[in-house]
């Protein structure tokens, strides 16, 4: 029984991380890769990293400055409505789902340009890019 819950739960997680898309349509709204992100952090001194992912998934690792905002926890908008609007803002979760739900609601809340990082935390490691714990 153990082991078909583990396997169920392992399918879900995989299920989520593949279903959501960080592409985007919308023009204020841009996918970058893990070397586009980089140079971005590198070039622009403004840009805030926000981390829509748990406080257990940031502990395990992170993007140097990140800013934790968790996307699941209640205070979400709250704390998004605090953040400057005309800043920059490159965002990731582990695999894009988070991330992309997160840019519509700031899209909404009436955000500028908003970087998606393609494929999400796992992809930025799986590319060797630096983490912080």
């Amino acid at each position: 029984m153990k082991t078909q819950i583990k396997i169920v739960l392992t399918f879900i997680y995989i299920l989520f991380l593949i279903s959501c898309s960080s592409k985007t349509s919308e023009p204020n709204t841009i996918s970058v890769s893990p070397d586009e992100l980089e140079k971005e952090i590198l070039e622009n001194k403004d840009l805030v990293i926000l981390d829509v992912r748990t406080p257990e998934e940031f502990t395990e690792g992170h993007i140097k400055d990140a800013v934790l905002i968790n996307f699941m926890g209640e205070d979400f908008q709250e704390k998004l409505e605090n953040l400057d609007k005309t800043k920059t803002y490159a965002v990731y979760c582990m695999g894009g789902g988070r991330q992309q739900k997160s840019s519509l609601e700031m899209q909404n809340m009436g955000f500028g340009k908003i970087l998606l990082l393609d494929g999400g935390f796992s992809n930025w490691t799986e590319e060797g890019k630096p983490i912080e714990k």
